[in-house]
């Protein structure tokens, strides 16, 4: 069994799991690391943040969820109504009965997710992002969602692991 949760990449002042829409998430931040403004955070189980944190942050936000490392849907959104969403693994996420609609064109939406990213400010690899997009998982899909956000432009660093809060 592999892991399942989500990795949320948005730009903040303060640490994301100050945000009040993450806060609103019922889950646990495992991992977290910086670029600049721009966060990851690893979360336990899935976790949708609030819509409001496009609003709350004025930037914009990536939504990763890993099924069981074995793939990825992707969800993304910004203040200028530029949003996308995709599936990492799209063989994979077929087997595992995702509809066709989420699994997209990855000629189309790498197009979308390059307009995305130059919106925020990024400068995205498009051919890195096709072949992101197209790349079945080997042998995890936490793989694909690295190389996702490299290709968007993303240039995170090493990460800290986060202690779970104490109850």
């Amino acid at each position: 069994m592999g892991f399942s949760g989500s990795f949320i990449v948005a730009r903040a002042d303060r640490p994301l799991t100050r945000s009040a829409a993450m806060r609103a998430a019922d889950c646990v931040p495992l991992w977290w690391a910086r670029d600049g403004e721009w966060q990851v955070l690893q979360v336990s189980p899935f976790a949708d943040p609030d819509a409001s944190i496009v609003d709350e942050t004025h930037a914009a936000v990536l939504v990763c969820h890993v099924v069981d490392s074995d793939f990825v849907t992707v969800q993304a959104a910004s203040p200028d109504g530029l949003s996308w969403r995709c599936a990492l693994s799209p063989e994979m996420a077929r087997d595992y009965g995702l509809p066709g609609e989420w699994i997209g064109d990855a000629v189309d939406t790498g197009k979308r997710a390059c307009a995305w990213a130059r919106s925020a400010g990024l400068k995205p690899d498009p051919v890195a992002l096709r072949t992101a997009l197209m790349a079945e998982c080997d042998p995890l899909a936490e793989d694909l969602v690295f190389a996702l956000v490299r290709a968007l432009g993303f240039r995170f660093r090493d990460g800290t692991p986060l202690d779970p809060p104490k109850a």
